[in-house]
């Protein structure tokens, strides 16, 4: 076999000898619908549309040209053996449009056919916004203006993103970004609008074979930018919709009762209105446009309800996925261990494609969640305002035990709880179980009306208390750390946590911070997930954050973003064996090998060296990421820029 990152420039230049018009005329689809001899595997009717050997082989009758065909195919031993024999041949970089051996339009064009015609070349969404894009058109320029910082705008787009700042801010609306140019800079150039497997199977061979870079992307949510990539082959899974009840599953690890299925693309609060329906309740995670299968849960996934069922990683009882080399499989704890293992908990982008979850359910619960907040005024002086949070501080450990999850913010000016979230609680109990706190804080002089709700069932408790995030920005940079038991638990770290956290406010930071456990009270937490172990001993996930202006310099960015970086050394020196929530981040984390993976990372990168020895996947702070770099445009650290593995 041609060495993969020359097929492209090759077909380039044969192109015209074996007739374009002929070749295309002739094409089909490249998917045929497997009759699955296997029950147990319960996939959906996308999951059964398949790219097979032997369609492959149809592929290449009708193309009548083994160069072009093999862009294609499956990986081989000796492909796979070619791949890394020529990591030591040099600088080898993914490709970018424009270079010699980028494919041809001809080829994307027979790509598109073989993928059902969901090919999308990639137009920024705020194109409209400027005169030398052929989109241009002030009105609708303004209706995306309106819109920019709502995430629907950015998840029914096939590569927008809702935090630019990790793709690269290169076409952002000018009223927002202080911008007068639009580039496709670092979203991808093509995005596959995925229907069935397929089609995810030919973007990952495509991409292998060709040398490009390659991403993944349901809704967009993401703090690191996965989604976005110079250059890159998305898959955009959003519309993988499909969900499934089962009452009494029986899962490979001895779990038996019910459970559901969801595809890639179904998002938290359409799992939550599903399980509704169903009189069962799922774990998810707090914001409306999380997808459930993507990063969530290959990242760990907190939730409302972390502190009494865990991560999201631990629900899950099986998943389809399609890895590197192209090839479809559904991974258990029996089936592909180390598949199943490894992305629950190590990330995502690392070595395949999620195709769909089942996940266990829960019975029905009710659930209370509260409001409340202090602010520094005439009538309560800074001394006052900070013992209120340092009062907070002191119950921290207690609401946790009890299993609930506590969402607040934290300026030098303000603390808001937005929501404290009891699940299994009337009003009557959480009123209990607030008391103690509100005491102390009417005791010091620092009163507060509480807002409380209840209903019968979770979804009817989370809806109204997470409403839609504002995004689209690209003005803070946040890092996070996983603060501990022991940081809470004893008065003199708990002392230097809460200074922590006032220092931050003093530098002009905010701080957003969850009570949580990452164990969960009703459950026993699973030993076959790739989870941070710091994740089960935490008690909070802290969050520090610095904005700039928006027409703040490179310099002036990056002198904020290293601040934050050095900042959070004061975390890390009192919880020195925690970690940090990969999923929201600090991109510059030092020594994140250790950070984001902890003991489990020397197994993860062997993982990923053996199922993706090709580097199809890559994104900023994943397995393997300390092998490759983006040389980004502008210096910061995004997406913006050629990926090249690191030398020496």
């Amino acid at each position: 076999m041609k060495s993969s990152w020359v097929l492209a420039a090759v077909i380039s230049a044969i192109a015209p000898v074996f007739g374009q018009d002929a070749v295309t005329s002739s094409l089909i689809a490249a998917a045929t619908t497997v009759a699955i001899s296997d029950t147990s595997a319960l996939l959906f009717s996308s999951e059964s549309v398949q790219l097979t050997d032997e369609v492959l082989v149809e592929v290449a009758k009708t193309l009548q040209n083994d160069t072009l065909a093999e862009l294609f195919g499956f990986s081989t031993v000796n492909s796979t053996l070619a791949a890394i024999s020529k990591r030591w041949e040099g600088r080898i970089c993914k490709l970018l449009p424009g270079d010699w051996a980028w494919p041809a339009d001809f080829v994307w064009d027979i790509l598109n056919i073989l993928l059902g015609d969901s090919l999308i070349k990639t137009v920024p969404s705020a194109a409209p916004c400027y005169k030398d894009w052929p989109e241009y058109d002030p009105v609708k320029c303004a209706a995306i203006e309106a819109s920019w910082r709502s995430s629907n705008l950015h998840m029914n787009d096939p590569t927008s993103v809702m935090l630019p700042l990790y793709e690269g801010r290169t076409c952002m609306p000018p009223s927002v970004a202080d911008k007068s140019t639009c580039t496709v800079g670092g979203y991808p150039s093509y995005a596959v609008n995925v229907s069935n497997v397929a089609q995810i199977q030919l973007a990952v061979n495509f991409a292998r074979n060709a040398n490009l870079r390659l991403v993944v992307k349901n809704t967009g949510h993401d703090f690191a930018g996965k989604a976005s990539g110079a250059g890159a082959l998305s898959v955009w899974t959003h519309w993988l919709k499909d969900k499934s009840y089962f009452a009494n599953f029986k899962a490979d690890n001895g779990y038996v009762g019910p459970a559901i299925k969801v595809g890639a693309g179904v998002q938290v609060w359409e799992v939550y209105e599903y399980a509704n329906s169903l009189g069962v309740t799922a774990l998810g995670g707090e914001a409306v446009t999380v997808g459930m299968a993507g990063g969530w849960t290959a990242g760990g996934g907190h939730s409302p309800l972390s502190s009494l069922y865990g991560l999201g990683a631990d629900q899950v009882l099986s998943m389809e996925v399609v890895l590197a080399d192209g090839r479809f499989i559904t991974a258990t704890s029996k089936k592909n261990p180390d598949v199943f293992w490894m992305m629950r908990g190590g990330g995502g982008s690392t070595i395949g494609v999620v195709t769909s979850l089942t996940v266990k359910v829960y019975p029905k619960l009710i659930a209370t969640t509260v409001l409340f907040n202090w602010t520094l005024s005439g009538n309560v002086t800074n001394t006052t305002f900070w013992q209120g949070i340092s009062a907070y501080f002191d119950n921290i450990e207690k609401f946790v035990d009890v299993g609930t999850y506590g969402y607040h913010h934290i300026s030098a000016a303000s603390f808001t709880m937005a929501p404290f979230f009891a699940p299994n609680m009337t009003i009557e109990q959480t009123k209990a179980l607030l008391k103690p706190l509100f005491d102390k804080l009417a005791a010091i002089g620092l009163p507060v009306n509480p807002y409380y709700n209840f209903a019968d069932n979770y979804h009817d408790a989370w809806k109204p208390a997470f409403p839609q995030e504002r995004v689209g920005g690209a003005t803070v940079k946040t890092a996070s750390r996983l603060m501990p038991r022991y940081a809470i638990h004893d008065p003199i770290l708990r002392e230097r946590t809460f200074g922590a956290y006032k220092a931050a406010t003093e530098r002009g930071y905010f701080v957003t911070g969850f009570h949580i456990s990452g164990k969960g009270i009703a459950v026993t937490p699973p030993t076959d997930a790739a989870v941070l172990p710091a994740w089960r001993t935490a008690l909070t996930h802290t969050i520090v954050g610095a904005g700039w202006a928006v027409n703040a310099t490179i310099a002036e960015i990056k002198e904020k973003t290293l601040a934050v970086t050095s900042f959070m050394d004061v975390f890390r020196a009192i919880a020195p064996d925690s970690g940090a929530y990969m999923s929201e981040a600090d991109l510059i984390e030092p020594n994140l090998q250790q950070e984001f993976y902890g003991s489990n990372y020397p197994r993860l990168h062997m993982l990923k060296e053996k199922y993706d020895p090709s580097g199809v996947f890559f994104a900023l702070t994943a397995v393997g990421s300390e092998d490759w770099e983006v040389l980004s445009e502008d210096g910061l650290w995004n997406n913006n820029g050629r990926l090249c593995r690191v030398q020496g």
